[in-house]
């Protein structure tokens, strides 16, 4: 037998990629919860006034477990991006191109990625646990903000690629320049020395996905806690993404404040937006979902104080693609008692 029929009746038993990693929910709540923020909304009663701010928060999904196998990036191991892998609904991954940056090397990276059609999403693991992220840039696309990673973890994680229109190839650039100025204060009095550029160590790889064949059906969603300090819940709304995409809540006309918050279920739940409109007129906060497995519940409502009867409309958006990977979702509209 030669050297390569070995390899070959190996791979052919070799036990299959290890099962998602059991705390990925866990992380993902976490991660959630912080990078959620409160936003007001003030509608008044002459006139309908809305006072709009936007936080757009980063989706990832965790993919598999880290590999065994590593590779030493600045001197240091480094896990390897997994050539392919399903995720648990049964997508398929595949690695269509990698790079690298290093912590002393260079401080942009740039790949080009044909297009097939398929969806495309941005994979990163570096070596942290202090190593800043890079900004992600697409040549030609839609985004007015440069999206980035949020912060260095050594599991593999995962975020929507926006390919312009038309495109059969995608330029991907990493970059980790920073931009504007800025001084950090050291001790009272003393001078304000500018901020040194710093970047991390990461490998950096975009995936080519294949959606499964036929939708599946996210697990079922916990239900929104009844009361939370001082809010008490009065109506939930729901349903499954992408059929269900919006839901109405209709507040009385006793000036006070009320609150929203909304649970997620699904692989790409993090993935999922919600706006809304007061009385029909746009603004309201953007946020995302979160995940609600274990622990405590994952608060991070919406606030607006009413002084007239009011309609308030929530609209869900996804982003990236989510073709056959639906989301089961909840809206919870609170009260002050």
């Amino acid at each position: 037998m030669t050297v390569e029929n070995l390899r070959d009746v190996l791979r052919e038993h070799a036990d299959p990629l290890p099962p998602p990693n059991p705390s990925r929910d866990e992380q993902v709540r976490d991660r959630v919860r912080r990078t959620r923020a409160r936003r007001r909304i003030a509608v008044g009663a002459v006139g309908t006034a809305v006072v709009a701010a936007v936080a757009l928060a980063v989706p990832l999904l965790p993919a598999t477990p880290r590999p065994e196998t590593t590779m030493t990036v600045s001197g240091r191991p480094m896990p390897v991006l997994p050539e392919r892998f399903t995720s648990a609904d049964g997508t398929g991954y595949r690695l269509v191109a990698r790079t690298a940056i290093e912590k002393t090397g260079n401080a942009k990276a740039t790949l080009k990625v044909p297009y097939t059609g398929k969806p495309l999403d941005v994979g990163g693991m570096c070596v942290g646990p202090d190593d800043s992220p890079p900004r992600i840039e697409v040549e030609g696309s839609r985004l007015r903000i440069p999206v980035s990673f949020m912060n260095c973890d050594r599991e593999l994680r995962l975020q929507p690629l926006d390919v312009p229109e038309g495109a059969t190839e995608v330029t991907v650039t990493f970059n980790t320049v920073t931009t504007g100025g800025g001084c950090s204060q050291r001790k009272p009095g003393g001078p304000c020395v500018p901020l040194a550029r710093a970047h991390g160590s990461w490998v950096l790889g975009v995936y080519e996905w294949t959606p499964p064949a036929r939708p599946v059906t996210p697990e079922p969603l916990r239900n929104i806690p009844e009361k939370i300090g001082k809010w008490q819940l009065t109506e939930t709304k729901g349903g499954l993404w992408p059929q269900d995409t919006t839901a109405t809540f209709k507040v009385g006309g006793k000036a006070g404040r009320v609150a929203l918050d909304q649970l997620c279920s699904g692989e790409l739940a993090t993935r999922l937006r919600f706006s809304f409109r007061a009385n029909g007129q746009s603004g309201g906060s953007i946020s995302s979902c979160g995940v609600w497995t274990s622990g405590k519940f994952p608060m991070a409502m919406n606030e607006l104080y009413l002084t007239e009867p009011t309609t308030i409309t929530v609209e869900l958006s996804m982003v990236g693609q989510s073709t056959n990977r639906p989301i089961r979702w909840s809206a919870g509209l609170f009260e002050r008692s």
